[in-house]
């Protein structure tokens, strides 16, 4: 399966104390990585959101964004006067001990009630963890997937095309060095034989037996021979389709198939003088290249 790891989505639920949005989106990465970002109100969720999010994808950053929304019913404080009372008391004992040093201290009331608890917030306090806020972040979480994932296959989608397009030009190339191997095998050999044969002579020693000259020789054409990279090839290229179209996003395994493609194509690079096959191999690598940079976008 082809599915990309880039991704977005944007998706709300509406209560009656106010809105609350998710944004999902991921990019590229080797490994997986989560971000999570959420309300103070839905802070002690973090775990939560890490743990759901670890089991629906396998590798990318993903970055995970909650905001709440709330309505103005939700947005009637009340003051915690016994939390200000010891805000004060606590401060009152700094002041003296301020003052005793000749240091003044002054604190003003906005200040005093911008303080954690010192104002209570109606209509939020219902959030915490229970079953209901489960329930919402549950629902909200998997529409949001199920949209994210929407956009990763559609991208994965035109990967695939993008992809087939490479993999048949790679096809192509190997059917065209396959066909071409065997002439400039043999024109390779003869031209071996000729050049052993001569330097034998132009030196003065004695010509051994034409067997044993042809058995050294074939030796020799065996370190040159690319057959077998060839079918290699043919191979890794069966693999690369067949694991295209698991059930289950492939992209890691592709990344590996690539690089074995890469390997092959390396090898008969370098064993070959054909200039022609040599180029056909120059080519071959340009294709799987082109494999490699869609591949990397793939979960």
């Amino acid at each position: 399966m082809y599915v990309s790891m880039t991704g977005f989505s944007r998706t709300a639920i509406e209560r009656e104390w106010g809105t609350v949005t998710l944004e999902l989106s991921s990019v590229n990465h080797r490994y997986q990585e989560i971000y999570v970002r959420l309300p103070r109100e839905f802070s002690s969720w973090e775990p939560w959101f890490h743990q759901r999010m670890r089991s629906l994808y396998r590798r990318g950053k993903a970055q995970l964004r909650v905001d709440i929304e709330w309505n103005a019913s939700s947005e009637a404080v009340s003051l915690n006067k016994s939390v200000l009372a010891r805000y004060c008391v606590e401060i009152s004992g700094v002041r003296d001990s301020l003052g005793a040093l000749g240091a003044k201290c002054e604190i003003s009331l906005d200040a005093l009630v911008n303080l954690p608890g010192v104002l209570d917030t109606q209509g939020r306090t219902g959030i915490g963890r229970d079953d209901a806020t489960e329930a919402l972040l549950s629902e909200l979480l998997d529409l949001g997937v199920g949209r994210w994932n929407e956009m990763r296959r559609s991208e994965g989608d035109h990967l695939r095309e993008a992809i087939a397009v490479h993999l048949e030009a790679l096809s192509r190339h190997m059917s065209d060095i396959e066909r071409a191997w065997p002439g400039a095998r043999d024109a390779a050999f003869r031209a071996m034989v000729d050049r052993v044969g001569s330097a034998l002579e132009a030196s003065g020693a004695a010509l051994p037996d034409e067997s044993r000259l042809a058995q050294e020789v074939i030796i020799l054409a065996d370190r040159w021979d690319v057959s077998e990279e060839i079918s290699r090839m043919a191979s890794h290229i069966a693999k690369f389709r067949e694991a295209g179209e698991s059930r289950e996003p492939e992209g890691r395994k592709l990344d590996f198939i690539v690089q074995e493609m890469n390997r092959e194509a390396n090898t008969i690079n370098s064993k070959v003088s054909n200039a022609e096959i040599r180029w056909m191999a120059v080519e071959a690598k340009a294709a799987i290249e082109r494999i490699r940079e869609q591949i990397q976008n793939l979960e």
